[in-house]
């Protein structure tokens, strides 16, 4: 039985709690497209990091071209590092315009095609930065507000998705929020 105190205190992102409610947390965010979940306290990452530690292991490849994420912490994943053409995963600073092709799988294997984990200053929702999304998992439309994530990101999400079921999902990520963008949302919108 857990014990209803541990619940508001950090965990270290290797921590077994940590992961397990960081786990749900992702799964409710790809089942809810475009809805903010909060991360579990973490006492030693943040963002980009703790959503690496959830689903990163040696049996997938990741590239970080922006570098936020400590090398210890790769090397605690096990992680095999790959170029972003080929990796997984890749972490990237969403306020800078993406400059890579990632891997978008291929009509026999769409799952092949890249996981983007991007980190943006904040997901609170009262920015200018209004997203409208429409798809599985939202019923009518969903709104979303963010800040930190440059233009380039929606123009290239849209280029990588436009061949569907081939393309990429996208997970933003702040200090303590997760949204999931999965390549079956359609999203309209935005602006800085």
């Amino acid at each position: 039985m857990n014990n209803p105190n541990t619940a508001l205190q950090p965990d270290s992102v290797w921590s077994p709690l940590f992961q397990q409610r960081a786990f749900r947390a992702l799964m409710t965010a790809f089942s809810f497209p475009g809805r903010r979940q909060p991360l579990p306290p973490c006492v030693d990452a943040k963002g980009p990091a703790c959503i690496a530690a959830v689903l990163c292991d040696n049996e997938v490849t990741l590239a970080d071209p922006d570098h936020l994420i400590q090398p210890d912490d790769i090397r605690r994943l096990g992680i095999g590092e790959a170029s972003v053409e080929n990796a997984g995963f890749i972490i990237a600073d969403g306020s800078r315009a993406p400059s890579f092709e990632p891997a978008l799988g291929s009509l026999a294997e769409p799952e092949q095609g890249a996981t983007l984990i991007i980190r943006v200053a904040s997901l609170d929702g009262t920015t200018a930065f209004p997203l409208t999304l429409r798809g599985p998992g939202i019923e009518g439309t969903q709104s979303l507000g963010l800040r930190g994530l440059h233009d380039g990101w929606l123009a290239e999400r849209a280029r990588w998705n436009r061949n569907f079921p081939m393309g990429v999902d996208l997970i933003l990520v702040d200090d303590t929020q997760v949204v999931a963008l999965p390549r079956t949302t359609q999203i309209s919108g935005g602006g800085n």
